[in-house]
């Protein structure tokens, strides 16, 4: 179809030779140099990569009878800044992956978002969240480097890497969210603030990995930190309640902590402040029982005190 395409504008008739115009089949545009496309009243499919690297695509006009977006449907179209999303249901994977969507307003109607749906956006700026589906899936931001704010006011879970490397400086994330999954905000270098009030009680592993610039967290209330989730990060101190679990590296490379209170019964060990070299003041239960003996020897210049 690619090879046939020579006009920049393009209008999916209702109908050929009297026959009614049903569907756009897989690829039919993919790299094409088409600018504009209008499609008919009558479509009622749009296959996979219909659109892929249109990328001097910058206008749309969808028709609302095909109310889902496919897998890849606007892959790397770099020219196209907006897009309206009434009336569509289901959003694919990857749909608008590396696309140059700038807004995205999604509505009531959406009741999916799959996988990468908006991944390496990075000129979108503003996300409302309206939508019925209550799960961001994953990827679905990633590299959205320009997306500094977002509203979890409407959102269960968050699913794996779903916010990763984006331009995200503040998450507060409300009590309706029940769930984070792994990557959720790792290598997001501008984050610098946290407001953790969901009634999901574990940091998943890699939740905060190389995020230099988020200088606190408050731990209260959290049952169990997972392997590297503030890896790198840029922690000032870390005060640690009764109950909370630690795994693996979590607090590693953190070179900016200065701090640590640790209030568990829970035994220290050896690799959770690996690389944390400026740690000043240690505070450790006196319940604590075992102290691994490199627990703490990237940190030579620390006092530690028994509470």
């Amino acid at each position: 179809m690619k090879e046939g395409v020579s006009d920049t504008s393009i209008v999916i008739p209702e109908t050929i030779n009297g026959m009614p115009v049903t569907a756009i089949g897989t690829k039919a545009f993919r790299s094409t140099s088409i600018v504009d496309i209008k499609i008919g009243e009558n479509i009622r499919e749009i296959e996979n990569e219909a659109f892929y690297s249109c990328e001097k695509l910058s206008s749309v006009t969808w028709n609302h009878k095909c109310d889902v977006i496919p897998d890849f449907c606007f892959f790397e179209c770099s020219n196209l800044t907006q897009f309206d999303f009434s009336g569509i249901k289901k959003i694919g994977q990857y749909a608008f992956r590396d696309s140059g969507l700038q807004e995205v307003c999604l509505p009531k109607n959406i009741e999916c978002i799959s996988e990468g749906a908006f991944n390496g956006c990075s000129e979108l700026h503003s996300v409302t969240w309206n939508c019925t589906c209550d799960v961001i899936p994953a990827d679905c931001f990633v590299f959205c480097s320009n997306l500094t704010n977002f509203d979890f006011s409407g959102v269960k879970k968050i699913e794996n890497h779903a916010f990763s490397r984006s331009g995200l400086q503040v998450a507060c994330l409300p009590q309706n969210i029940e769930c984070i999954s792994e990557w959720t905000f790792g290598g997001c270098s501008e984050l610098r603030s946290v407001t953790w009030n969901c009634t999901c009680d574990v940091i998943p592993a890699y939740c905060f990995y190389m995020c230099p610039n988020l200088t606190n967290f408050d731990f209260t209330g959290i049952k169990k930190i997972e392997q590297d989730a503030f890896w790198k990060s840029g922690l000032i101190s870390v005060t640690l309640s009764k109950g909370t679990a630690v795994y693996q590296n979590c607090f590693a490379f953190c070179e900016s902590l200065t701090k640590v209170e640790w209030l568990s019964a829970r035994n220290i060990e050896g690799n959770i402040f690996a690389g944390c070299k400026n740690i000043k003041e240690i505070y450790i239960s006196d319940k604590v029982k075992n102290i691994e003996a490199n627990a703490f020897v990237s940190s030579p210049n620390a006092e530690i005190t028994f509470v």
